[in-house]
Parts: structure tokens; C-alpha cells; sequence
């Protein structure tokens, strides 16, 4: 958990901010937790959270109280907004431009946020507000609790089949809300996808990542003479390992960008790793590129054979032999989830084994009643008369 910030810029006095207390009620139940479970002392602990939070600065009329994290794009706080009494989190965003293009990619930005302020939908986090600051654009959002997928991926989560199915399956019906909107993510990757507990996944950055991109390069060479830059230091605007062949070729994308880079998170929870790896960013991108594709059950072979032909086809290098759309996506795994199949992963053995039993006596059952049908038709036969007597005659 990283530590409260120590600058100030904006700080007022307590008579001016009078949201601490207000803060305190509403933002210690519904608080993110982010990062490495909490210790005394740190921002998550929850002595620490029932001590007055002070504000730490100001970005637009929000106060903010703590810093959740920090990623490619952005710093997350969380913070108190005083014209409607609730916490949010806001994040503030990290894109460099020259001077001219500040107000032409401002622009962008926000109307990238205006539209995802736009989407309404149980696994699309929330937008409340955009706009402008003194620390840049901001964008203010619903507070969640739980942890991105890249961190619980990372302290060893490991889903079942079914598990993975849900959660992608979920991800991919927001995808095809949006879609169907007009708004395409261009960067799903687990850490854009937040999990409310194991099985209620929420996307984050909807629009922002496409401007990111307008920006940065997915990959910068390196001065002569310098060492190559590993994935982790590489300055790009997504996850190499994620994105699609056409994103990294500079091509235009669609929504099927998209279905793409969920196909590769639909691996990763499946087989507990990556499909494409390389030890720099160029390596990476010309195994996405050019590399055999790779098969989740070849990796892991206690994978259903119908969930590693759906991540297979999600992640097709061409985007004609892909799903068409995130939602034709949905539906495949909707099928497969509805099949005893998947219904195997999501039952304990215990009731797996009454079922078995269940099952066995059910057979055993019609077994018994059918030789007793058979024997009452045997008897009432006037063919089979003479049969009795005779029978009996010669053990006699």
C-alpha cells in the first residue's frame, strides 16, 4: 500500500474543509483495497482508517485523502467530493504533450470521459465527472473494494474453468454494452479490470487508453549503445502482452481489438500464464506478431477443450477470424456454462458424490422395475402357459 502523499498544494484550513468527519463515516466501509494486504500503520490498516484523515490536497472540488495507486497512465485517490457529500475516487492522468497540442489532447480526453461517463452497466465502473485541473485532467469515479485482476493473479488466484469463464464472460458483456455505444477500451488487460470479491469483475479507463496511444509509442528504440529496455521499463501506452497485432503495427483498430486482448486475459486465468513472452518489449511484440498461437489446453491440459477453442479463436492473429464481437463471445461462453460440463467445476465434490448416488439408484431402480415389467408380461403371455407346467413337470 503506498503511503499518503506528503505535498500539500491546495491545503485549507479545517474551517474550510469540513468533510473529514463526513469522509470518515461513508469512506472506511466502501475504501478500495489496493496493493499488499495492510499493516499497522499503513493507509489500509483499519486503526489507521478510523483516525481523522486528513486532506492532502485539492484537485478540483475534491479533497483528497489518500493515494490508492498508481499506474501507467495515472495516480488514484481517494477522496471526499463536498457538493454531493459522498466519496469517489479520482484519478488524475499522466500524458505528456507538447504545449500546443495540451489543449487539443485535453479536449480529447475529456470528451473520451464525457463518453464514458455515458455507460451504465453492472461491470463498467462508474463515471461521475471530468474535467480540468491545475495537476491536469481528472476523472472522477465510484470508489470500489476488492483488487485489480493483475493483483490477485499475482498473489496466486488461480479460477477454476467455470470461474474464468464467468469473469470473462462478464467482462465481455460490458464490452459489448459499450460496444454497441460507440466506445472501444483498446487496452484490456487485468489491471484494468477490477474485481468486486472473485466473481464480480468492473472495467476500468474505458476511452482513455485510445488517446494514451495517440501519444505514446508502443515501443521507443533505444540510443545506440544503450541496453534493451525489459517490458517493465519500456515506455508504452498498453501491456505489449495484450495488445492486438494490428495496435502494435500501428493499423486501425475496431472493437475486435478488444475481443483480442480479452482472449489473452481468458488464457492467462485459464492456464495461469501469458501466451507470448520475450525478454524486451521488441521480442514480445514479434512473438504476438509472428509466433504459432498458442493452444491453452497444449499448456494446461485439465482445460476444457470447448474453453481453450473459444480463447484460441478470441485471440486469432487476424481479425476477420476472430468473434465478431465481444457479445458473440459472451454467448459461446454463456453455452458453455450451461453445460454439466462447467456445472462440475462450480459443485463440491460432496454433492457431486449425492448426485453420483443419486444417479446410481435412480438406475438400479428403473433396472429392478423394468425385469418386474418384464415378468408380469412374461406370465400374463398365453403363450408361456403350457410352459408352467411343463417346467414343472420335468424337475419332478
Amino acid at each position: 500500500m503506498l503511503a499518503p502523499m506528503r505535498w500539500n498544494p491546495f491545503r485549507r484550513s479545517p474551517a474550510e474543509d469540513p468533510s473529514d468527519s463526513a469522509f470518515e463515516a461513508t469512506m472506511v466501509g466502501d475504501l478500495p483495497v489496493l496493493g499488499k494486504p495492510a499493516e499497522p500503520g499503513d493507509p489500509g490498516d483499519p486503526e489507521h482508517l478510523s483516525a481523522p484523515r486528513p486532506t492532502i490536497g485539492y484537485v478540483g472540488r475534491y479533497a483528497l485523502k489518500a493515494v490508492l495507486g498508481e499506474g501507467g497512465l495515472g495516480t488514484v485517490f481517494a477522496a471526499w467530493d463536498p457538493l454531493l457529500s459522498r466519496a469517489v475516487a479520482v484519478k488524475t492522468l499522466r500524458l505528456h504533450a507538447d504545449t500546443e497540442a495540451l489543449g487539443a489532447r485535453d479536449d480529447l480526453i475529456l470528451n473520451e470521459a464525457r463518453a464514458a461517463a455515458r455507460l451504465s452497466h453492472p461491470h463498467i465502473v462508474t463515471v461521475f465527472d471530468a474535467g480540468p485541473s491545475e495537476q491536469g485532467i481528472y476523472i472522477a469515479m465510484e470508489p470500489l473494494r476488492g483488487r485489480d485482476l493483475r493483483h490477485l493473479l499475482q498473489e496466486g488466484w488461480r479460477p477454476n474453468p467455470a470461474e474464468a469463464a464467468q469473469v470473462v464472460r462478464r467482462v465481455a458483456d460490458a464490452l459489448a454494452y459499450a460496444h454497441g455505444k460507440g466506445v472501444v477500451h483498446c487496452d484490456i488487460k487485468p489491471a484494468n479490470i477490477f474485481m468486486v470479491g472473485r466473481k464480480q469483475p468492473k472495467v476500468l479507463d474505458f476511452g482513455i487508453a485510445r488517446i494514451a496511444q495517440r501519444e505514446v509509442p508502443i515501443a521507443e528504440p533505444a540510443p545506440a549503445g544503450a541496453p534493451p529496455e525489459t517490458p517493465a521499463e519500456a515506455p508504452v501506452a498498453g501491456s505489449p502482452y495484450y495488445l492486438a497485432p494490428e495496435q502494435l503495427r500501428g493499423d486501425n483498430v475496431d472493437r475486435r481489438c478488444d475481443v483480442y486482448s480479452l482472449g489473452v486475459v481468458m488464457f492467462e486465468l485459464l492456464t495461469g500464464q501469458r501466451p507470448y513472452s520475450g525478454a524486451t518489449i521488441e521480442d514480445i511484440n514479434q512473438a504476438v506478431l509472428s509466433a504459432p498461437l498458442p493452444q491453452a489446453r497444449q499448456v494446461q491440459p485439465k482445460v476444457p477443450a470447448t474453453l481453450s477453442a473459444i480463447a484460441a479463436r478470441a485471440m486469432a492473429r487476424d481479425p476477420g477470424d476472430r468473434y465478431a464481437s465481444a457479445r458473440h463471445l459472451s454467448m459461446d461462453l454463456r453455452n458453455w456454462l450451461e453445460q454439466p460440463e462447467a456445472r462440475a467445476f462450480t459443485e463440491s465434490p460432496a454433492i457431486v458424490r449425492r448426485r453420483r448416488l443419486v444417479l446410481l439408484g435412480l438406475g438400479a431402480g428403473v433396472a429392478a422395475t423394468a425385469a418386474l415389467l418384464q415378468s408380469m408380461v412374461w406370465r400374463n403371455d398365453p403363450g408361456n402357459m403350457d410352459a408352467v407346467p411343463a417346467a414343472s413337470a420335468a424337475s419332478s
